[in-house]
C-alpha cells in the first residue's frame, strides 16, 4: 500500500499525497515530540517535514522506504528548529 500511494505520488495525484500524511501524520508528531519536547513544535516540525517530503519524493529510489527516509527527515526537521531556538535565547 506505501509504495503504491508513493508512486501515486511520483506520478502526480496529489490525493495519493494526502492519504500519506493521513497515514503517517501521528508518527511524524510523535517523533518530533520525542526530539522537541512539545506539542505545538512537533506539530512545526511534521508538517515542515511532509512539505519537505513532498518536494523530495521524486528522489526516494525505493517507496517502500517512504516510512524510515519520512522519520529521517522529520529528525533533521526537529535539528533545524532545536539549532534556531538557540540562536534566539537571550543573553541576559
Amino acid at each position: 500500500m506505501i509504495k503504491t500511494l508513493v508512486e501515486g505520488v511520483q506520478a502526480g495525484d496529489h490525493d495519493a499525497f494526502a492519504a500519506l500524511v493521513r497515514r503517517f501524520q501521528d508518527m511524524a508528531v510523535g517523533y518530533g515530540y520525542s526530539l522537541v519536547g512539545d506539542q505545538q513544535l512537533a506539530e512545526d516540525v511534521a508538517q515542515e517535514a511532509f512539505l519537505t517530503a513532498y518536494l523530495h519524493l521524486s528522489t526516494l529510489r525505493q517507496p517502500a522506504a517512504f516510512p524510515g527516509w519520512l522519520r529521517r527527515i522529520v529528525e533533521r526537521q526537529a535539528h533545524r528548529l532545536r539549532s534556531r531556538q538557540l540562536d534566539c535565547l537571550p543573553l541576559g
